[in-house]
């Protein structure tokens, strides 16, 4: 009883390192994905190019993610977590290797965003299966409030930063 509640009055020193580390990665992923989509623009002017571009980084995500909750649940979040955004940030970065190289192909970008996609969609419900069991049930409905709020605003600062 009395771990209990000292876990409710301790949940945000273990919440909010979590929380924030989170955001940063939902931003830097999103500005990622933005100065892709940017890039192409500029270098290709194709609506195909983007479009094409645009199903290799939604459709992996939306076919998947019903089967990465189901393996979340399962599985060690945190391990799932770490795993999702070590492969998402060493995609990035070949990504990036290939730019300052000069050698950068459309199809590795396609390559790149489906990967993302990929982690993604573990990343996402762990993520959200985690916030769920690290804040007690009363504060539960404000911090799914305050999250989808972050999560907007950083969609919405993700993209002109991305475009610099």
């Amino acid at each position: 009883m009395n771990e209990t509640k000292n876990k409710q009055e301790n949940w945000k020193r273990s919440f909010i390192p979590f929380w924030i580390s989170q955001m940063v990665s939902i931003f830097g992923s999103e500005l990622v994905q933005f100065s892709l989509v940017w890039w192409l623009t500029k270098e290709t002017g194709s609506a195909t190019v983007l479009a094409t571009a645009s199903m290799f980084a939604l459709i992996p995500k939306i076919v998947m993610m019903p089967f990465a909750g189901a393996i979340v649940d399962r599985v060690n979040r945190k391990m799932v977590i770490i795993a999702a955004d070590a492969i998402i940030a060493l995609a990035t970065l070949g990504l990036g290797i290939l730019f300052f190289m000069d050698n950068v192909e459309i199809w590795f970008i396609y390559v790149i965003m489906l990967i993302r996609s990929l982690g993604s969609a573990f990343h996402f419900p762990a993520e959200q299966a985690s916030v769920a069991l690290m804040v007690p049930e009363a504060h539960l409905g404000r911090i799914a409030g305050i999250n989808q709020a972050a999560q907007g605003i950083i969609n919405i600062v993700a993209a002109p930063v991305g475009a610099l």
